[in-house]
């Protein structure tokens, strides 16, 4: 029995050696070949060279100052300290750049590395990789964060044609590094296929729903959508939980060059905050814009709002969202009576769409839903602005 079994060990091991040799070694080489190649022909190696994304064209934001905040730091004692603390989230801002690399990757680092508890860390904290191919921009593919510093590739494998990207940052949390690495012998430069003038911008003043939840990842924000859709810069000053109509806010929407300014605050406002600060932003807004449209949008209906029992004092139900609308409507019909003019409306009606289906948790917009946002609030811009999109969806 002991030759025996020591008999079937021997062939054991030959067979086994055998099966590695000829099977499993193509196998490990072509695997360690794949590893060691980044896919970029013109690369000659596996070689990443990082730049500084400073170097290159930073969009969404209010300032040239070396970070990425969407406003620059002279705010920081002119804001409540909630929406200070939100605007150093860079919903929003992309770095625009273009190279003739084959593989593009990603190392950024943010604050908190955090997360809402109705998003993912992707959505919240991740990086969103955009082409413009064929006269629109495509979705390549996302970083995925794996802590406060994350680093890793994005896409491998293309030709060496020049082409032109935007990397979204993190849309709920703050970035406070970025860099974009290319194969060690490909060229890298500022990208210019968005427009970026600062009098042809789109700013949008609004809630969490306009900073970006509950986005899948970066780039699905809806202001960010309606951006690639025009190909224009946007600005969101999306402020979760603190879009009120406040006065502060527009001292910095009176201080930024745009072409139309999107009010989208009636979700966090309560029926007395809209008729106390809508007139007010609103004359505010005409003193030092006297020719710039502004657009306001009514408040989505929430899902569960279908089924509260109506009581117009209790928050979320369709009674009290219909006196939200309401007190917004009767502000606007007022200021359009007093002769203010250039003044829009956008009513909630199908924002979401009508099949229930657009939103994670009742309130935020899933994907579905920020395009259908996005979808009506870009078809009333391209009506305002009397101009057709400048990429076709």
């Amino acid at each position: 029995m002991k030759h025996t079994n020591k008999l079937l060990l021997v062939v054991s091991i030959i067979v086994n050696g055998i099966f590695i040799i000829k099977y499993a070694g193509p196998f490990v080489t072509q695997h360690a070949a794949a590893a060691l190649s980044d896919g970029d022909s013109n690369a000659g190696g596996s070689e990443v060279t990082y730049h500084d994304a400073l170097e290159f064209s930073v969009i969404g934001r209010m300032h040239n100052e070396p970070m990425y905040n969407r406003l620059p730091a002279k705010y920081k004692n002119t804001l409540i300290p909630s929406v200070w603390g939100l605007s150093t989230n860079s919903s929003g801002v992309a770095i625009a750049f273009k190279t003739n690399s084959c593989s593009i990757s990603a190392r950024w680092t943010v604050r908190n590395y955090s997360a809402p508890a109705n998003m993912s860390r992707l959505g919240a904290c991740g990086v969103d990789l955009y082409c413009f191919k064929d006269g629109r921009w495509q979705y390549v593919g996302s970083g995925i964060p794996t802590g406060k510093d994350s680093e890793g590739p994005i896409i491998s494998g293309m030709d060496s044609t020049l082409k032109e990207f935007m990397l979204y940052l993190p849309t709920y949390d703050g970035t406070t590094d970025v860099q974009i690495g290319v194969s060690k012998t490909a060229q890298i430069w500022p990208g210019n296929a968005l427009h970026t003038d600062p009098d042809q911008r789109i700013l949008f003043y609004g809630t969490s729903i306009t900073q970006g939840g509950a986005a899948s990842r970066p780039g699905m924000n809806y202001p960010s959508i309606i951006s690639r859709h025009l190909n224009t810069e946007v600005i969101n000053l999306g402020f979760s939980g603190n879009g009120r109509f406040q006065s502060s806010v527009g001292d910095i929407v009176c201080d930024t060059e745009s072409k139309l300014i999107v009010l989208d605050c009636t979700p966090n406002s309560t029926p007395d905050t809209i008729r106390v600060n809508v007139p007010k932003l609103i004359r505010q807004l005409r003193a030092c814009k006297p020719n710039t449209p502004i657009l306001l949008v009514e408040s989505i209906r929430r899902e569960y709002s279908h089924f509260i029992v109506s009581d117009s004092t209790t928050f979320g139900s369709a009674a009290y969202i219909d006196r939200q609308n309401a007190a917004l409507l009767k502000a606007y019909r007022e200021a359009v009576a007093n002769g203010l003019t250039n003044l829009h409306y956008l009513e909630s009606g199908s924002l979401i769409g009508t099949d229930h289906e657009g939103t994670v948790d009742g309130t935020h917009p899933s994907d579905l839903g920020l395009m259908r946002i996005a979808d009506a609030v870009e078809h009333k811009i391209v009506t305002i602005l009397k101009t057709d999109c400048v990429v076709t969806p």
